[in-house]
C-alpha cells in the first residue's frame, strides 16, 4: 500500500519525545507499506461515521496512550493525525 503523510501529521509528529513511540510508528508505518489489503495492517479500527477512517492503538504505558488516524481508500493510506487518547478529536 502507499502511505501518505499529511502536513498536520508532520506537526503533531514533530510534538512527540517517547522514543518508544516513535519506534512503535515505525512498526507501523513499514507494515503498512508491506500490506497488500487492510486486513494485513492489522490493529485497525473503523470509526463510527466515517466511511474511510479508521484508527491503531498505540499503547506504550498509561501515561503514553496514543491514537494514529489513517484514511484508507483504494490501496493509498493517509497518515491523517497522531494524539494522545485524552485528547482525541474524532469522538462525538
Amino acid at each position: 500500500m502507499e502511505l501518505i503523510f499529511r502536513p498536520s501529521f508532520f506537526r503533531e509528529f514533530d510534538r512527540l519525545k517517547n522514543k518508544d513511540t516513535l519506534i512503535a510508528l515505525e512498526n507501523i508505518f513499514s507494515r503498512i507499506e508491506k500490506a497488500e489489503s487492510i486486513d494485513e495492517i492489522g490493529n485497525l479500527k473503523k470509526l463510527r461515521n466515517y466511511s474511510y477512517y479508521y484508527r491503531i492503538k498505540i499503547k506504550i504505558s498509561d501515561k503514553h496512550d496514543y491514537r494514529l488516524v489513517l484514511m484508507i481508500r483504494n490501496n493509498k493510506v493517509w497518515a491523517e493525525s497522531i494524539a494522545l487518547a485524552s485528547k482525541i478529536f474524532y469522538e462525538k
